[in-house]
Formats: C-alpha cells, sequence, structure tokens
C-alpha cells in the first residue's frame, strides 16, 4: 500500500496532486481545503485565525508518515521545527531555512559563489536607485510596493527590507538539491501582477513553460542551483525566482520547498517531482526515470482573483472537473476549485485554470481568453 504523506501550508493542492503522482497518499491541511483536493484525498481546512500554529494539532491527527510543507511555512523555522519532532520531515530544516529566507544571509551566500544579485539593504532614507519594499516573511509577491525613498513605518509594524530594482523577464527555476549540489530540473517563465488575472502588483498569479535557455543562460542557471544549494545544505525539491536580464539571471527569492511551477513541468516533461524529492530523503527508496511526454507542449497555469465580493455559484464550467476527473497525470482544466457559497473578498484568488499549446505565445493566448470568459461568467460584464 502507498505510504501517507502529510502535507501542509498555505495550499496544498498541487503539491498532493503531485504527490498522487508520485504513488503517494496526501493527507493534507491548509487554508482552504478546495472541492477538487477533497475528492482525491483527505483534506482539512484550517481557520485563517488559527494559522499557522494551528498545523501543530491538526498534524497530531494525522496517519502515521513523513511531511512536507508548501507555500508560507518556510518563513515559520521555529514551527518547522516544533512540527519536526514529532514526525520525518522531507524538507529543509530551520538552519537551512535561516541561510535562504534572510535576504542579508542569502547576499552574502550569493556574492560568495559569485553570482550575480540585486542588492537588500535596511530602510533608509535618500538612498539613490530604484528600490523594491518587501516583507521579511512574505509569500507570492505579497507586500512588495515601490520604494518611495522616504522612511515610513510599514504598515503593522511589518518587518521589511530593501532589495534593487533590476529590469528584466520574470523566471522562475525549479531543482533537486542534495545538501552540496542541485540538479536543474526546469525553468517556467512567472505571470506577476498581470491585469488580466485581476492580480494586484508583484502578486504571483502563474506559470507558464518549460522555457528553453540558451546554453549561456542555462550555464548560469545551473551554478546558480549549486551555489544556493552547496552554501545553504538545500536538500530535495525547491526554488529560486529570477530576474532575467542579458542571459543573466538576478535571483530575487528562494523558496526552499515544493514551488507552484512544479506542476507545470511534470505535465510537459513528465519529472516524477516528488519521487525524486522522496528519494533524497529516502535514498533505499528507488525513484522512476521521468514519463514519456510530448515534446514541444507548453502548459500554463493561472489564477483568477476576484475583481469584487464573490459568493462562489454551484454552475460553472469547472464542474466536469469535479464530476468527471481526468486521470491524476492528465492536465486539468481548473483546480483549486472553491466550495459552493464560499465567499471570495475582492482581490482573494477564486481558482486556478490551465491550458497547453505549442507555443509559449498560444498558450497565454488561450489562458488570457479562458480567464476573460471565467471572469464574465462570476462577475458578469
Amino acid at each position: 500500500m502507498p505510504d501517507h504523506l502529510l502535507i501542509l501550508g498555505a495550499s496544498a493542492r498541487a503539491a498532493a496532486f503531485s504527490a498522487l503522482r508520485a504513488g503517494l497518499r496526501p493527507w493534507c491541511v491548509d487554508l482552504f481545503a478546495d472541492a477538487d483536493l477533497q475528492a482525491r484525498c483527505p483534506a482539512r481546512r484550517l481557520a485563517a485565525r488559527d494559522y499557522p500554529q494551528g498545523f501543530v494539532q491538526a498534524a497530531a491527527s494525522a496517519p502515521v508518515g513523513p511531511w512536507i510543507y508548501t507555500g508560507g511555512l518556510e518563513n515559520r523555522p521555529a514551527l518547522v521545527t516544533d512540527l519536526a519532532r514529532g514526525r520525518t520531515l522531507w524538507g529543509n530544516d530551520a538552519p537551512a531555512l535561516a541561510r535562504v529566507r534572510s535576504p542579508f544571509a542569502l547576499q552574502r551566500l550569493l556574492r560568495a559563489a559569485k553570482v550575480p544579485c540585486p542588492a537588500a539593504r535596511q530602510p533608509a532614507a535618500g538612498l539613490p536607485g530604484c528600490w523594491l519594499l518587501k516583507p521579511l516573511s512574505g509569500a507570492g509577491g505579497t507586500g512588495i510596493r515601490v520604494w518611495t525613498g522616504r522612511a515610513t513605518p510599514p504598515p503593522r509594524k511589518q518587518q521589511v527590507y530593501l532589495q534593487e530594482y533590476i529590469e528584466g523577464e520574470a523566471w522562475a527555476a525549479v531543482y533537486l538539491g542534495d545538501g552540496e549540489q542541485a540538479r536543474l530540473l526546469g525553468v517556467t517563465r512567472q505571470l506577476v501582477g498581470e491585469a488580466w488575472l485581476r492580480a494586484r502588483p508583484f502578486h504571483y498569479c502563474g506559470s507558464v513553460g518549460p522555457l528553453a535557455p540558451s546554453p549561456q543562460l542555462q550555464h548560469a542557471l545551473e551554478h546558480l542551483g549549486s551555489g544556493v544549494a552547496g552554501g545553504s545544505r538545500l536538500r530535495g525539491i525547491f526554488g529560486i525566482d529570477c530576474v532575467v536580464r542579458d542571459y543573466v539571471p538576478w535571483p530575487v527569492e528562494v523558496n526552499p520547498r515544493y514551488t507552484a511551477s512544479v506542476e507545470v513541468l511534470e505535465h510537459t516533461l513528465g519529472i516524477p517531482a516528488l519521487a525524486w524529492h522522496r528519494q533524497v530523503f529516502e535514498s533505499t527508496v528507488p525513484a522512476p526515470p521521468p514519463a514519456e511526454r510530448a515534446t514541444g507542449v507548453i502548459v500554463g497555469k493561472a489564477v483568477l482573483f476576484a475583481r469584487a465580493p464573490l459568493t462562489f455559484p454551484a454552475d460553472g464550467p469547472w464542474l466536469r472537473v469535479l464530476h468527471q476527473p481526468a486521470a491524476i497525470h492528465d492536465l486539468p482544466a481548473f483546480a483549486d476549485i472553491p466550495h459552493v457559497g464560499q465567499q471570495i473578498p475582492r482581490g482573494r484568488p477564486v481558482l486556478t485554470l490551465f491550458a497547453r499549446d505549442a507555443t509559449e505565445a498560444g498558450c497565454l493566448d488561450r489562458l488570457k481568453q479562458i480567464a476573460a470568459d471565467l471572469d464574465r461568467w462570476l462577475f458578469g460584464p
């Protein structure tokens, strides 16, 4: 019988589907417990008021087995340590998180590895150049804004820092680390702050790929991943968000866990991501080779945000996914589907949509059309 895997985080659906493709039995706790997730595996919703400490009590009732965390918990190293006392962690521990989630420690690490990186500074008035004000415990682009140059207090006394703004294309690289070096698994383009998805500036709202970097950029990405993994002892699946300028990747954030773009690479390259991830922590378990996939296919995922408060309706084009779910290895049309009657505030994610095409431009066009149709369906003209 396949092994249980506890998955904790703000959103567990993508990692849970990856776990199913790896032959595991996911048991999930997140902030949504979406309908399509509950249709596939046990999933509990953690109330926002209990996030993130409520994961400790929730994990106590989960089946015996290892656990992983998804987005958000990399900013809670003490909580990761607490949870890891009760069950095996397939992921990076608190010391590794401290090395990559502190922008200042990461800057030192990257410079030691001779990797170009944006400067990180404490907020101070009068700094020359263009800077972004970013939360120290951010995720998904939330809370990022352009620095005005005035040392104004951040909202609710949030801890922040300044990162040098780099002009270029937003890419995301996915790696498999062994604590000393890393293998580049694939690269996607990030959709960030897209108006056609009703996303706020700097908010992550999707991925399109795989991209085919030039040999020069490929080498730079490989050097970047191994430099980060070796300097921080990262193990398993992790991601690095970059801005690519003049064939040089400028890393802006390290995500030391399963990332949102992994499933795009799984559906295009056939990567058994969580099977490979498992093997890093259980070396006696053989990992399968990549599955065969059609070459030349581009897959995109996009997150539609609410342009007005929404009560999620009972009817819509996503119903087929719930009533006639495809095989877990097949690309779904929609994911992260809310429950009927769920209240979704303005500016919050509604659901995820997918598309495929032979070209990146064609895939984007398909995503835009699906998003426009959904937006009209949900909110009217």
